[in-house]
């Protein structure tokens, strides 16, 4: 057995990947299980429909980025709808537009993301990686109260759209199931099984990713068959900065360009300086501006999971479906993204984009190095990403914080409005100097993100943090 640590939004998809460890695998093993089981337990956070990106760092070698995210369909021509779905308004904070059904969808790259990480990396058999989330899908999982929360929003404008979706949210009496239900998702466990066997190039160039592409394109949406099967998941060079004596890497994404800002400004900061709130504000509200020059906010629903074993392998993944397309071919039980129908993302339509681009994101997951420590970090939450991840980085490089500390800690955003910045921030967080309208919350709130965090220190010992505003769990071995 492997002693490793593993960071996830649900205990269930933790375990998943101490069950890899149990079978001797390391942290990529770990991490590549407890993806898998995401995309069953997690339902309206992520799903084998994805996008995912990651970051992966051997043991003695330099982090690698890998690229699964969602791409620009159409190589089999379009005749159905506009790129893009049909907009609705989700009952969520103010109310938030989005395009689903089949014309939202893009090609999704979250299967062949863990493809690359599990052939390049792992020591399990794929089998083996998972069959965690095979349990799961076919013997039960206890429903997520994160699940429970967001899906009655989302359920009636997206989750009806088609019989496999609904299966997802209701009970079989029609009712929203609720946090602790014990969920059974069998045609999901079946092509999972498929999978196990036959590979993700089932799901690519295989009779799987066939039939729901067909089932696509013959609803008016422009994902096909040869989207799928030409889809191939890309491994790059990630970016770097330094910060407190850490080699930092994360993502060339959006929220990859804010994060560094945020990482270099607050590094300018003392803590404990008398003017601190004051000026971390003011670093995220500048850095955020820019962002927002480039490319409005993103609010979809992501996940994000850590691991990290003793021998100093890491990976740092989140994926995420945006809000869900609501589209579940027949059969498939597999949930696919609605990154086209992304207004926040594409405020321009999905036609701006080349055939076979890759859509941008705010997802950035991050690893740092200092001599024989290693740090993975990530999270879910949208536009909250960068800045939840900055502010937790900062207690453990600034703080000395333990990571669970770190990730639990009082956090605030700085929030764009028609008005102008709003700054939303928790208890234990200090306004004092701020000069913006204040937004307190009344107790910590899943809406500032939610961070993951496995950490191997220089003697060798293994901690970590899972984010209680989002359900999330660290779990280790035992040593």
């Amino acid at each position: 057995m492997t002693h490793l640590l593993v960071s996830a939004g649900t205990r269930s998809a933790a375990q998943a990947g101490l069950v890899a460890a149990e079978a001797g695998g390391n942290a990529v093993d770990a991490l590549v299980a407890a993806v898998a089981a995401s995309w069953v337990c997690e339902p309206g956070m992520t799903a084998l429909g994805s996008a995912g990106i990651a970051l992966v760092r051997p043991a003695g070698e330099q982090p690698v980025l890998i690229d699964g995210l969602t791409a620009m369909p159409g190589l089999g021509g379009h005749v159905g709808d506009p790129p893009g779905g049909h907009i609705i308004t989700m009952p969520y904070g103010p109310g938030v537009q989005t395009g689903v059904g089949p014309g939202s969808v893009a090609v999704p790259g979250g299967l062949a993301a863990i493809d690359m990480l599990h052939r390049q990396w792992g020591a399990l058999s794929w089998a083996e990686v998972l069959s965690p989330a095979i349990n799961l899908a076919r013997e039960g999982f206890p429903y997520p109260s994160v699940s429970a929360a967001y899906l009655p929003l989302s359920g009636k404008p997206i989750y009806d759209l088609t019989e496999g979706s609904k299966a997802i949210w209701r009970r079989g009496d029609g009712t929203p199931r609720a946090a602790g239900d014990t969920t059974q998702l069998p045609d999901l466990a079946t092509n999972l099984e498929r999978i196990a066997v036959e590979g993700a190039e089932l799901f690519y160039a295989g009779s799987l990713g066939e039939k729901i592409g067909n089932w696509i394109v013959e609803h008016g949406g422009a994902c096909g068959p040869k989207d799928f099967a030409a889809y191939r998941a890309e491994q790059r060079k990630p970016v770097h900065c330094d910060d407190h004596g850490w080699s930092i890497s994360t993502c060339d994404t959006i929220g990859g360009s804010a994060l560094l800002e945020m990482l270099a400004g607050f590094s300018e900061v003392p803590a404990g300086d008398c003017d601190e709130s004051a000026k971390l504000v003011r670093v995220m509200a500048a850095a955020l501006d820019r962002r927002d020059d480039t490319l409005r906010r993103a609010s979809s629903s992501t996940t994000h999971i850590c691991a990290v074993d003793e021998n100093g392998n890491a990976c740092s993944m989140t994926t995420s479906t945006g809000y869900g397309s609501g589209v579940v071919a027949p059969g498939t039980g597999i949930m696919m993204n609605n990154m086209l129908g992304e207004l926040e993302l594409l405020p321009d339509g999905p036609n701006v984009l080349k055939l076979g681009e890759r859509l941008p994101t705010n997802m950035t997951p991050m690893i740092a190095m200092k001599e024989d420590s290693v740090v993975a970090l990530g999270a879910a939450g949208a536009d909250r990403i960068a800045p939840s991840m900055a502010q937790t980085w900062r207690g453990i490089a600034t703080g000395h914080l333990p990571a669970a500390q770190a990730v639990n800690g009082p956090r605030f955003h700085v929030r764009t409005t028609n008005e102008g910045p709003v700054l939303d921030y928790e208890p234990g967080f200090d306004p004092t100097g701020v000069d913006m309208p204040n937004n307190p919350f009344e107790t910590p709130h899943m809406f500032f993100g939610g961070v993951q965090v496995a950490m191997r220190t220089s003697d060798r010992t293994l901690q970590g943090g899972g984010d209680s505003r989002r359900g999330g769990i660290a779990l280790s071995t035992h040593a």
